[in-house]
């Protein structure tokens, strides 16, 4: 749990959901880091610490049993694990537009989010509550097309691909002198 996760997001996105809701969503936050404590205090201030639970860290399988939905609220990111494996769970999704994200979920359907925007996020959570049935869709074409595309023979093809290809360098361009730095030999009297 670090600041760039963007958890604080979700927590903000969660508290602007459950307010006046009779029967408010949870939230499940597995994982650790610098910033949990300060993400706990975070959820207290919000009102919402009776509705979020931080077990800790835990492997990517019990994590996705205790929720319906994963959320990667991430500021940035590189290529997340997190997301192929739950795609290859099967698991909803909401997630944020960085990083290696868009390259996993291209073509599926699942919609991306801009970071640090609890709004849009709070959105996509209540319409993913509201329709699960779409959600569950776009999970499992994920899920189809990870399994195509993210296969350990074809990612290994790919990055030694890229290493054993030849290098593409421009041509040199060979620059003939301009007239004003061209030296001109003259006779020595």
């Amino acid at each position: 749990m670090r600041a760039l996760k963007g958890i604080d997001t979700l927590l903000h996105a969660l508290a602007g959901l459950n307010q006046g809701r009779a029967q408010p969503l949870t939230a499940t936050i597995v994982g650790s880091g610098p910033d949990g404590d300060t993400l706990k205090q975070l959820a207290a201030r919000l009102g919402i610490a009776a509705t979020t639970a931080f077990p800790g860290a835990l492997p990517a399988n019990r994590a996705f049993e205790l929720g319906h939905t994963l959320v990667v609220p991430s500021r940035k990111e590189s290529f997340p694990y997190v997301v192929l494996e739950a795609a290859a769970a099967g698991k909803p999704m909401i997630a944020t537009d960085v990083g290696g994200i868009p390259e996993i979920v291209d073509g599926t359907g699942i919609r991306l989010i801009p970071p640090g925007d609890a709004d849009t996020l709070a959105r996509a959570m209540i319409e993913t509550v509201n329709d699960p049935i779409t959600a569950r869709v776009r999970a499992q074409r994920l899920k189809m097309a990870v399994a195509d595309r993210f296969t350990v023979s074809r990612m290994t093809n790919a990055v030694l691909e890229f290493y054993t290809a030849p290098a593409r360098f421009p041509e040199p361009r060979t620059a003939s002198p301009s007239p004003a730095t061209a030296k001109v030999a003259t006779p020595q009297a």
